[in-house]
């Protein structure tokens, strides 16, 4: 169970949180097919906030991260296949541009954080951030007490900071997200590393497979192989295989086309560029491949997403 002493909100903070910064009562999410447009403070690219609401919210996606923290009673997220049942205080880290819905009680609060990584898409080992967030990140004090402890006080803080007032407030915000995905970060190196070979350093391992996940990042638009990344990560190409997959949570083609299709969905905010380009340009050999693809991972074709993400910028 986790401790109430680190996520109890006093009367006056649920008062003052029940009301957004830019003087918004709530924060009403609205959807177009199962794409979610979030329209975030002005001049920012995040939304925090104290949600009590009871009705459950539909299978949905959308290009920012999502945090979710019970304050009282339970939460139920489904990610996919799995169901993910939160008690309060737990922590749940929903990686972008995934399907899911949300179940909340008859009764209770919680907090739910979204906002885009694009801030985050040029700071040196965040790929492997992101590779652990291949699946939600469910983080509970029963599971690591430190780990939890620390996060537990970070989302509390960065509440603080998005009701405060100060003009460094976002700052300070940023200076907690990197405080708690290198937390993350640093976990996933103590414990999951040396569980993959004893043999090999951590420091070694995570250095050779890093290396990889920056190479993909500069060249996921070639015709890269298994077998080439093995070879960059001075590896054999079975032992490769499985190590990628301890390291990432995801095979190394799925890795490569998660990268490509999020490639993909920078290059379909531009009005003009042909998909078929588009689909060249991320790394895509066919047309079908792309959409076949693109379907599977965000659940709708790139015609749709193309639309809907010009329908978010136009109403933005």
């Amino acid at each position: 169970m986790n401790p109430t002493e680190l996520f109890t909100l006093t009367r006056e903070e649920q008062e003052k949180y029940e009301i957004q910064p830019d003087m918004i009562p709530y924060y009403d999410r609205f959807l177009e097919g199962n794409m979610e447009f979030s329209k975030y403070i002005k001049g920012s690219t995040m939304r925090f906030w104290y949600n009590t609401q009871t009705k459950s919210y539909p299978s949905h996606w959308h290009t920012a991260l999502e945090i979710v923290m019970p304050l009282q009673n339970h939460y139920t997220v489904f990610f996919q296949q799995q169901e993910y049942i939160l008690e309060p205080g737990d922590i749940l880290v929903i990686p972008a541009g995934f399907i899911h819905g949300e179940q909340p009680p008859a009764t209770g609060s919680r907090f739910i954080f979204i906002f885009e990584l694009d801030f985050f898409s040029q700071i040196t080992g965040f790929n492997f951030i992101l590779s652990l967030l291949s699946q939600p990140m469910h983080i509970t004090y029963d599971n690591n007490p430190d780990l939890y402890t620390a996060e537990a006080k970070l989302m509390m803080e960065i509440a603080r900071h998005y009701w405060g007032t100060s003009v460094t407030k976002e700052m300070n915000i940023y200076s907690c997200l990197i405080s708690f995905f290198a937390k993350i970060g640093e976990y996933a190196t103590s414990t999951v590393t040396p569980a993959i070979n004893t043999s090999i350093k951590s420091s070694s391992l995570v250095t050779r497979l890093s290396m990889v996940l920056d190479y993909i990042d500069n060249h996921y638009s070639e015709n890269l192989t298994l077998e080439e990344a093995a070879t960059i990560a001075c590896f054999s190409k079975f032992y490769f295989t499985r190590l990628f997959k301890q390291y990432t949570n995801q095979t190394f083609y799925d890795y490569l086309s998660a990268k490509r299709i999020k490639a993909a969905e920078q290059m379909l905010i531009i009005p003009n560029l042909p998909i078929t380009e588009i689909s060249l340009k991320s790394g895509f050999t066919s047309l079908s491949s792309f959409n076949r693809t693109f379907k599977r991972i965000k659940g709708c074709s790139p015609s749709e997403y193309r639309v809907l993400c010009q329908k978010n910028i136009s109403e933005e």
